[in-house]
């Protein structure tokens, strides 16, 4: 048989095209249901290609009854909803079926020990009292946009703190809860942080849309999304693609966009220096209103640090509330699905360097979501000599094992990574009830 004789058999038969999509649609339920985590892009993969073969059900109906080949059209038009009752009993089993990974079923909590339970999930408002760039943005956003999609790309403070203070740049953006700096991939980012509801809240890779602050709509603020990322290691967090705007300090040129959840949008990167600003805007309008707002305020930001590089011009340029005094700390909340947490750790190494979390189920000590847990939890965090002085790191990460409405004690702790390469050490350790995060 040859290749160009396998298309004219697949429109021509009366049982290929829905068996194809019956078929994948089969292998898509055994990916999900017994497959671990490595296999989630073979699903994806096998979900993408059943979502063609359905479109090749229907182009077989229209194809036979363009041959005036009645029955054998009508076959397939109604093979178009078995193959969505087939794809929905493929929902039903990969979500309750066994997609169970059995870790907690037979874990107890011990009753003489203290476990917290993790604070219920942030609601959506915004804390713009506090965070002045999502105050700046968000009143960028009620502006009337243009059709011009022209920027200038200034962010000379940042060029002269990356060239001639590195040491105080990064001491700022460790100490400000506004930003997280955090390790991936071997390079070291900072993203902008927002405040929902009254707390600094990490959201997932620093994208911030509507739906953090206004989830019912009931605000009127239109629908965006956004993200502001310093890549200090000389990289940009996302690499981009065609459409990507690549631009130096100084330079005004329009920027590419494209059509992204039924709004404009835009990614530019901005060499400046040894560091790489890395913007992203989904807005109605073409001007970027979010993409002009976000540099004007980091300008602003960074313009009193980059003229009196110091650590009390640090403290003064903080926002409200970001060193507090105590003992060090850390919460956990829930987040948007169970077994997703989001972290508020409040400590002061009294160095530089970065924390990260590591975790274990109590009764075994069973290491939890290890490698994962440490990327997503890692932040460099402020310091200062008097321990008292506690700073922020939050961060939002899944623990994998375990299955929903099967709780168990986690122990999770607290580890500091010192710039200057001496060892780990250990700040704090908490207990929590958790349940695992169920694919």
């Amino acid at each position: 048989m040859s290749l160009r004789s396998i298309p004219a058999r697949y429109f021509n038969s009366w049982w290929i095209p829905a068996a194809f999509s019956l078929l994948l649609l089969a292998a898509l339920t055994f990916v999900s249901m017994f497959g671990s985590l490595r296999f989630a892009m073979a699903g994806n993969i096998l979900f993408n290609l059943f979502c063609l073969s359905f479109a090749g059900v229907l182009s077989a109906a229209i194809w036979n009854f363009f041959k005036r080949r009645w029955i054998k059209g009508v076959v397939h038009l109604l093979m178009l909803p078995v193959c969505l009752l087939a794809l929905g009993i493929c929902a039903v089993f990969t979500t309750f079926g066994s997609g169970n990974d059995g870790f907690a079923d037979n874990l107890t909590i011990p009753a003489n020990i203290n476990v917290t339970e993790p604070l219920p999930q942030m609601r959506g408002e915004g804390g713009s009292s506090i965070d002045l760039f999502q105050k700046t943005l968000l009143s960028a956003l009620f502006l009337p946009g243009s059709e011009d999609p022209t920027i200038t790309a200034s962010v000379t403070s940042l060029a002269s703190l990356s060239r001639n203070h590195p040491e105080i740049l990064n001491r700022y953006l460790a100490s400000s809860p506004a930003w997280r700096v955090f390790e991936e991939r071997e390079n070291i980012f900072s993203t902008r942080r927002w405040v929902v509801g009254s707390e600094w809240e990490w959201s997932l890779h620093g994208y911030y849309t509507r739906f953090n602050l206004d989830p019912f709509g009931k605000s009127g603020l239109p629908d965006f999304q956004s993200r502001l990322t310093i890549g200090l290691s000389g990289k940009s967090w996302w690499k981009g693609d065609k459409e990507t705007t690549q631009l130096t300090d100084g330079q005004t040129s329009a920027l590419t966009t494209s059509q992204g959840n039924g709004v404009n949008q835009s990614h530019c990167v901005i060499s400046v220096e040894l560091a790489k600003v890395e913007v992203f805007e989904q807005s109605d309008a073409k001007e970027r209103r979010l993409t002009k707002a976000s540099l004007a305020h980091v300008e602003s930001e960074l313009a009193p640090l980059a003229v009196n590089p110091t650590w009390e011009t640090i403290r003064r340029l903080l926002p409200e509330g970001s060193i507090t005094r105590g003992s060090p700390s850390i919460e956990l909340r829930n987040s948007s699905q169970t077994g997703i947490y989001a972290s508020a750790i409040r400590v002061n190494p009294g160095e530089p360097g970065r924390v990260y979390l590591k975790a274990y189920e109590v009764t075994k000590g069973t290491p939890l979501s290890e490698k994962r847990l440490k990327d997503r939890s890692n932040e460099w965090v402020g310091w200062s000599a008097d321990p008292e002085e506690l700073f922020l790191s939050a961060t939002e990460f899944m623990i994998y094992e375990g299955d929903w409405g099967k709780p168990y004690a986690a122990r999770f702790e607290v580890w500091f990574i010192p710039d200057s390469a001496a060892p780990e050490s250990k700040l704090l350790e908490k207990i929590f009830k958790i349940e695992g995060w169920q694919r």
